[in-house]
């Protein structure tokens, strides 16, 4: 369980929201495009629940730490790995992903309430105005920032305090939303409020001891406080 302080929506004009994870299952494509690149480069095929424990930090990571697991790491098997499952993931880009449950009605619900929304992924930025559009949701999106769109990605603060500019909107008064450890502690290096969701990819830690302002089951839950639009100070049971 973890202790819930009051969440009042009234006091954010923004929302940035992390998307593999957060609002995007992915990892089904993911694991597709890696096996694809593994089999082009006559490596074991890995399982989807292992990938799920890799995704999270960007491209380069997860081909480093699947190519770490199989005992076969070294530059040169990640350069190639990542070039191959790159190209493989042009292909699987959004044959089996899926929003997760009540995502659209979280998001029509910021839009309706004129919240500026913005989104800041680890992925590389070549792939996810795509994915964005296959999943109908490219419109929500005021500011939109890849793993690569800038010098810095997550856990730095840059990518946070970038997006919060281009929005127009203060740090204090923009919530981010994410899933993983590199969601809070960017949030935290840049001082802006987080909720992180339980539901997404934290290569197995423990979300509750990284100390983010709130913690919760997933989307829908989120989406239920965001309706209600505050909560009592209580103790929430995850």
């Amino acid at each position: 369980m973890a202790e819930i302080k009051p969440l009042d929506f009234s006091k954010f004009n923004g929302v940035i929201f992390d998307l593999d994870g957060t609002l995007v299952d992915s990892v089904p494509d993911l694991t597709l495009a890696l096996n694809d690149a593994l089999t082009a480069l006559n490596f074991s095929k890995v399982s989807e629940a292992r990938v799920r424990l890799w995704v999270g930090n960007g491209s380069r990571k997860l081909v480093e730490r699947c190519l770490d697991s199989l005992g076969q790491l070294n530059d040169t098997r990640s350069d190639a790995l990542h070039q191959a499952f790159l190209s493989s993931y042009q292909t699987f880009l959004c044959a089996q992903s899926q929003l997760y449950p009540g995502v659209v009605d979280l998001l029509t619900y910021c839009f309706q309430n004129k919240m500026a929304i913005g989104l800041v992924t680890n992925k590389p930025m070549a792939f996810v105005p795509p994915l964005l559009e296959a999943l109908n949701i490219a419109h929500y999106f005021k500011v939109v920032v890849g793993g690569d769109s800038l010098s810095e990605k997550k856990p730095s603060p840059m990518p946070l305090l970038h997006v919060a500019q281009k929005l127009g909107v203060s740090v204090e008064a923009c919530l981010m939303v994410g899933d993983s450890s590199s969601d809070v502690l960017s949030a935290q290096a840049a001082n802006m409020p987080c909720v992180l969701l339980q539901q997404g990819y934290n290569q197995g830690k423990d979300l509750s001891l990284l100390n983010a302002d709130w913690l919760l089951a997933d989307v829908l839950a989120l989406k239920v406080l965001f309706q209600k639009n505050s909560i009592k100070n209580t103790v929430l049971h995850l």
